[in-house]
């Protein structure tokens, strides 16, 4: 008996644990306070399947923020099928060793784990052939098997253009980590 109750408390300890480790995480999504005097964006709504201008002006805002080491944070709205309304935060930072990139929060209120973060330490910039409002590809983005996005892809760091005319695409260490915005 001794044995099956010291099971059940271990168990317990461990639910416990998963869950105290899935909410430190998301540390920016309870408290922003340390984030104050960054630059702020949003909330911005996602449609699925539509090239809208709120998808817009966050891909211009992660592109400026992260390009021009100016630091911000942006919320986004997603609305699914099977999590209800994801809310999804990007906070653009130097990290410790001052290196730039783009940490990521997901609050999924339905489906679990109900948060999760990661790290892009860059992003990448795709360009759209021939932007549509209603074309479902403008939203979708390419798509990278291998997670390696040939360097001819990208847009140069130097290539002015309209957010609507590109995908931005997370990376870390060379890889694509997320799919388009």
């Amino acid at each position: 008996m001794k044995i099956t109750h010291l099971a059940i408390a271990m168990v317990m300890v461990f639910s416990l644990t998963s869950v105290a480790n899935a909410d430190d995480n998301c540390h920016y999504m309870k408290d922003r306070s340390g984030l104050s005097g960054y630059e702020s964006g949003g909330p911005y709504k996602l449609d699925h399947f539509k090239m809208t201008k709120d998808r817009r002006d966050l891909r211009d805002f992660l592109w400026t923020h992260w390009h021009g080491h100016t630091k911000g944070i942006a919320e986004a709205r997603v609305g699914t099928i099977d999590a209800g309304t994801v809310t999804v935060l990007y906070v653009v930072q130097p990290d410790a060793k001052e290196q730039w990139g783009i940490d990521i929060e997901l609050h999924r209120p339905v489906q679990p784990p109900p948060c999760s973060a990661f790290h892009a330490d860059s992003l990448v910039r795709i360009p759209i052939g021939k932007p549509s409002e209603d074309y479902p590809a403008q939203t979708l983005g390419p798509y990278f098997p291998d997670g390696k996005i040939p360097e001819k892809a990208h847009l140069a760091d130097s290539d002015v253009r309209d957010a609507k005319y590109y995908w931005i695409v997370l990376m870390v260490n060379g890889k694509a980590i997320s799919g388009s915005i």
